[in-house]
């Protein structure tokens, strides 16, 4: 058991790690969530981001007023 400790919690730290997501904040007050950082496509004026279901979701940049990690 005590050998196993260590592994245990090398465990709970990397999933810790890659569970940071991003909030999208809306000029109109609402929020989006991102998994991963949103990715701005400069040739179409959008935030390209993975949303909570997982799928691939787009904003236009002109409607975001902040993007921060939570």
């Amino acid at each position: 058991m005590i050998c196993r400790l260590p592994v245990l919690l090398l465990a709970v730290l990397l999933a810790s790690c890659g569970s940071e997501s991003w909030r999208i904040t809306l000029k109109d007050g609402r929020s989006l969530t991102a998994l991963a950082e949103p990715e701005f496509q400069r040739k179409t004026g959008y935030y390209r981001y993975e949303n909570e279901a997982g799928r691939d979701a787009l904003v236009q940049a002109r409607e975001v007023l902040l993007i921060e990690r939570q």
